[in-house]
């Protein structure tokens, strides 16, 4: 799996980095910018000691309050091993984009509600999540992207539900 998380960062920064600009006079990442983003996490694309399987799904909104440099809040709700372990989670973070190229680097604090299912007892419990992720805005037009980003999310509650992955999300600007 090492490889695999190797591999998509070592691709993602091999990415030109050019062929961002919308020939406008103003940039995609500019200050007053809204962003919107709805993206998924599969089975093969997350990874965690808890599970073997995990679906998820992520909502973000985001207003860029200087150039580069955007406020971001998150929902998510994931279902793990055929989800007997069920999670929502919701933060908040920020989010940098370099230049005007599309790569961006964000950190983000997350509270987590973990609902397990074992055996005929359920246990729940609350969890504080930061997560740092990373990824690239590929441009499909003039305000629609769409968002590969690798991350990982540590777990203060049990390191085993720490755990790394790929999400791909279709995000506007607006």
């Amino acid at each position: 799996m090492r490889k695999l998380m190797m591999a998509a960062i070592g691709l993602m920064m091999a990415m030109s980095a050019n062929a961002q600009y919308l020939n406008e006079s103003e940039t995609p990442f500019s200050e007053g910018k809204f962003y919107v983003n709805a993206s998924a996490s599969s089975a093969s694309l997350a990874y965690s000691k808890s599970t073997d399987f995990k679906l998820g799904l992520n909502a973000k909104a985001g207003y860029l309050f200087m150039d580069n440099l955007m406020a971001l809040g998150v929902v998510e709700f994931s279902g793990q091993n055929n989800f007997d372990i069920l999670t929502t989670q919701i933060g908040a973070g920020a989010r940098y984009y370099f230049e005007n190229c599309g790569v961006f680097l964000g950190l983000l604090a997350k509270y987590a509600h973990v609902k397990n299912k074992v055996s005929d007892s359920s246990v729940s419990f609350s969890d504080f999540r930061p997560e740092i992720h990373a990824g690239y805005c590929f441009f499909l037009g003039k305000h629609v992207t769409l968002d590969p980003e690798v991350y990982f999310e540590h777990s203060f509650k049990d390191s085993d539900y720490s755990g790394f992955g790929l999400r791909v999300g279709i995000g506007i600007f607006f």
